[in-house]
C-alpha cells in the first residue's frame, strides 16, 4: 500500500539521504514544500534506474517491468497512490506543482532506450538519449523551484544535457567495460578513433583530442544554460548552484586533463563539495536576512 501522504514522503526523505548525499545537502536549502517534492522526483527517477539497472533479471523483463512502473506512474498521477510508498507523494508533486506527465514517459522511455542501444551514430541521436534520461530531471525541478519565463524549460533541458554529457565523459571507462560507447560514431571516426574501446588496443593518438572536444561541446551547453539561475524562484538558486558546481567542476577537471578519463572515474574531493554546500549555505542565509 502507498500509506499516508506524510509517510510517503518521509519513504523519499529517507532514500534520497541514503542514496545521494552530494545532492541531498543542496536540497535542505529550499523551503519545505519543494524539498519534499525535489525528494519525491529523485526517489521516482532513482526507483526507475534501479529497475534498468537490475541485471538479476534479463533485459526483456527490465522492459517489461519499466512499462508497468509507466502503468503505475499514470495510475497515480489519475490519483491511485496504492501499490508503492512513493505513490502519494509523486501524486502530490506531480499535481502541486503541475509537472506534465510527458516528463516521466519521457524518462522511462529513456531507460528503456539504453536497455536496447548501446552505442550511438551521431550527436543528433546522443542529443535525444541525454534529453529523456537527464534533462526530464531538469524540467521537472524548474517546475518546483517556478520560473518567471518559459525559457527556463529550455535552458533546463541545456543544462541536462551538459550534466548528461559530463556524466557520458566521467564514466567512459566503466561504460566501454560494458561494452557501452556514448561518444558518437560521428566524431570518433572524424578524429581516427574508431573502434579502440570496442577491441581493447591502446588510445591511439586522436583520442585527447576527441575528449577535449567533447568537453568543450558539454562547456558550451553549461554556458548557454547559465541564465537559468535569474529564471527560477531566488530560494532555489543556491540549490542549482550547488549541483551545477558539483558536475561543472568535475568537467573542469576534465578538461585541464582529459587523459584521466583513459585511467580512472573523475570525481570532486570531499573537501570540494562540502565548500560548495557550506559556501551556498551561508550566501542563502545571508538571501533570507538570517
Amino acid at each position: 500500500m502507498g500509506g499516508t501522504l506524510e509517510e510517503s514522503y518521509g519513504y523519499c526523505h529517507g532514500l534520497m539521504r541514503r542514496a545521494a548525499r552530494n545532492f541531498y545537502y543542496g536540497m535542505r536549502l529550499l523551503p519545505p514544500d519543494q524539498r519534499g517534492a525535489m525528494y519525491a522526483l529523485y526517489s521516482y527517477m532513482r526507483l526507475c534506474d534501479d529497475i534498468a539497472d537490475d541485471e538479476v533479471v534479463g533485459v526483456d523483463d527490465r522492459m517489461q517491468r519499466l512499462e508497468t512502473w509507466r502503468a503505475s506512474t499514470h495510475a497515480a498521477i489519475a490519483g491511485n497512490t496504492a501499490g508503492h510508498p512513493i505513490w502519494p507523494a509523486f501524486c502530490d508533486m506531480v499535481g502541486r506543482f503541475g509537472i506534465p506527465a510527458k516528463v516521466f514517459d519521457d524518462a522511462i522511455d529513456g531507460q528503456i532506450q539504453d536497455l536496447k542501444q548501446d552505442r550511438y551514430g551521431t550527436f543528433a541521436e546522443l542529443y535525444d538519449y541525454c534529453y529523456r534520461v537527464a534533462s526530464t530531471v531538469g524540467i521537472a525541478a524548474v517546475h518546483i523551484w517556478g520560473f518567471t519565463d518559459r525559457g527556463a524549460l529550455k535552458l533546463a533541458e541545456e543544462l541536462g544535457i551538459a550534466m548528461q554529457l559530463t556524466n557520458i565523459l566521467r564514466d567512459l571507462r566503466e561504460d566501454a567495460a560494458r561494452g557501452r560507447r556514448y561518444l558518437p560514431d560521428e566524431d570518433c571516426q572524424r578524429f581516427g578513433v574508431d573502434g579502440w574501446m570496442a577491441n581493447g588496443s591502446a588510445a591511439p593518438a586522436g583520442v585527447l583530442p576527441l575528449l577535449q572536444f567533447e568537453a568543450e561541446r558539454a562547456a558550451g551547453y553549461y554556458q548557454r544554460s547559465a541564465p537559468l539561475e535569474g529564471m527560477i524562484g531566488a530560494t532555489a538558486r543556491p540549490t542549482l548552484r550547488i549541483m551545477t558546481g558539483i558536475y561543472r567542476g568535475i568537467l573542469d577537471r576534465i578538461i585541464a586533463s582529459p587523459q584521466m578519463v583513459l585511467s580512472r572515474r573523475v570525481s570532486l574531493s570531499g573537501m570540494r563539495k562540502l565548500w560548495l554546500v557550506a559556501r551556498h549555505s551561508w550566501l542563502s542565509r545571508l538571501q533570507r536576512g538570517g
